[in-house]
């Protein structure tokens, strides 16, 4: 009978410590499982949240069209050398947007040095609608002159909301740099890639492209085919444009080359930050400019 009851007690006991295991077993289970949930929950976090260059530009297009003004500093940098001569041109102006009215203002200097000579000027722009079409005023040392034109993505006067829906396809082949940059003290995301001439000047405009006609191009829509390399630096917090930087140096070197010109192209950059957004106020031509416009 003794024995009876410790084969019995030996009965329980392995129940007991089965019973036991299993439960341990359980909750290790279910302590795996729970881990295993939370990294496939951080994954799939870091997937949605991984930033690359073409979310990026739409987000930042987005973000561009609620945008009802914004304030630019642009300099262009050109040096450019011949057989017997060395021509310079440095140009800084500020430029001011609206979309709501669609309105733009630049002001800055000029200064042109070809050998020893040097010639620099106080440059103004308005470009405004009046009855339907697109008015540029354009001063030179306080002589002003007026053009009207019919609007085109081309003929703008400085950044406008579109910047990157007008030039979707284009920036989807930019890649995102590994390494952040810095623009006026915030962090910034950096892209990188070529453009075509037209659609840099989709995105700048015409007339900053060409230097303001400061510079005798082989042939008029000679720069249109060039791929062109462009940096976009974008705030990481409100993304939005930081700064663009355009080095045309090569290309346009090579184009005077194409059509066997002895002119070499040593610089050719644009640099255009953005210092404010929705600050300016609405754009109006003074009438005494009006009224001496020719």
């Amino acid at each position: 009978m003794w024995k009876a009851f410790r084969v019995k007690q030996s009965l329980e006991n392995g129940i007991t410590e089965e019973k036991n295991k299993s439960g341990f077993r359980k909750k290790l289970i279910s302590v795996q499982l729970l881990i295993v949930l939370v990294a496939v929950m951080l994954f799939c976090s870091g997937c949605a949240g991984k930033m690359n260059a073409k979310k990026i530009f739409r987000q930042s297009s987005e973000n561009m069209q609620k945008v009802t003004s914004s304030a630019n500093h642009v300099e262009l940098a050109i040096q450019m050398s011949d057989i017997l001569n060395l021509m310079e041109v440095n140009m800084e102006m500020d430029l001011e947007n609206t979309t709501e009215p669609p309105a733009g203002h630049a002001k800055g200097t000029a200064r042109v040095t070809i050998k020893d000579s040097e010639v620099s000027a106080d440059l103004e722009l308005y470009q405004v609608e009046e009855d339907g079409k697109q008015v540029t005023y354009s001063g030179t040392n306080g002589s002003w002159k007026k053009e009207s034109a019919e609007g085109s993505s081309e003929n703008h006067l400085g950044i406008d909301g579109n910047i990157f829906a007008q030039e979707g396809k284009a920036l989807e082949s930019f890649h995102l740099s590994e390494q952040e940059t810095t623009v006026n003290g915030k962090a910034c995301y950096q892209l990188y890639g070529n453009v075509t001439g037209t659609e840099l000047m989709g995105l700048l405009g015409k007339e900053m492209v060409e230097a303001y006609h400061l510079v005798n191009l082989p042939e008029e829509d000679a720069i249109r085919n060039l791929k062109i390399p462009v940096i976009f630096d974008i705030y990481k917090e409100e993304l939005l444009p930081a700064k663009i930087v355009v080095d045309m140096s090569d290309v346009m070197g090579d184009l005077y080359k194409s059509y066997g010109e002895t002119t070499k192209v040593n610089l050719y950059s644009i640099v255009l930050q953005f210092t404010d957004y929705n600050k300016v106020d609405e754009i109006h031509v003074p009438d005494e400019i009006k009224n001496s416009a020719k």
